[in-house]
């Protein structure tokens, strides 16, 4: 399928022969390590706009290290080797090639290999490690704050913490796995800045919704 590039209309032409996937599920803790590693990060997010280049890539890094202090720009041959990375873990595939009209000179095309990750990781819990612990300790407090001051069980909270996670995937996991063309339209129609906290969001209201008696956990760990 070919798809005029629109800002150098009468220079290229991207020729597209791959389609990504409506929502991928991702449970591979390895996998989803890879994908939330910094580097690839930016990557990630670049590729939800469409395939590009190795080049665009590079321009699109360097515009978000320029707005964030947490990212630094890339040089192409960088971008390449993180793209073989992420195409090996299976979130970024060639998508096609760019033809300089005119000349026998082609660029790979990237795109990801899904309009949405939904990872669920399952191996590991992150209220069990050491950053997760102590994200709990300064949240309890707060919470004890906006519950009468009631006393809180941090080592109650942190569990039910995990719980709330598995649950929150569980229930996602179970929405995505039956979701009609309908349910796939609505998300993947979201613009992909609110997509993360759509989801969330989602998970939530699952939740509640179909476990209402799950929240008595957490009353549970106040004194």
């Amino acid at each position: 399928m070919a798809q005029p590039k629109t800002e150098t209309q009468t220079d290229v032409q991207d020729v597209i022969t791959y389609t990504p996937e409506r929502i991928k599920i991702i449970s591979d803790r390895k996998i989803i390590d890879i994908m939330r590693d910094p580097n690839h990060l930016p990557i990630i997010r670049a590729l939800r706009k469409g395939p590009m280049t190795v080049r665009e890539l590079e321009k699109a890094y360097a515009r978000e290290a320029k707005d964030s202090e947490e990212v630094e720009a890339k040089s192409d041959k960088t971008i390449y080797r993180y793209l073989k990375v992420l195409e090996k873990a299976g979130a970024v595939v060639p998508a096609g090639q760019r033809v300089v009209i005119g000349k026998t000179a082609t660029e790979t095309l990237f795109s990801r290999s899904a309009e949405i990750f939904m990872t669920l990781a399952t191996e590991t819990d992150y209220w069990d490690c050491d950053e997760g612990k102590d994200l709990a300790k300064k949240i309890a407090p707060m919470l004890s704050k906006v519950y009468g001051d009631r006393k809180i069980d941090v080592t109650c909270f942190t569990k039910f913490m995990n719980q709330l996670e598995k649950e929150n995937s569980k229930q996602l996991l179970t929405l995505f796995e039956g979701a009609d063309e309908k349910m796939v339209d609505l998300i993947t129609s979201i613009d992909w800045h609110y997509k993360d906290k759509v989801l969330g969001y989602l998970a939530a209201f699952s939740v509640i919704l179909n476990n209402p008696k799950f929240y008595e956990k957490l009353r549970s760990c106040f004194k």
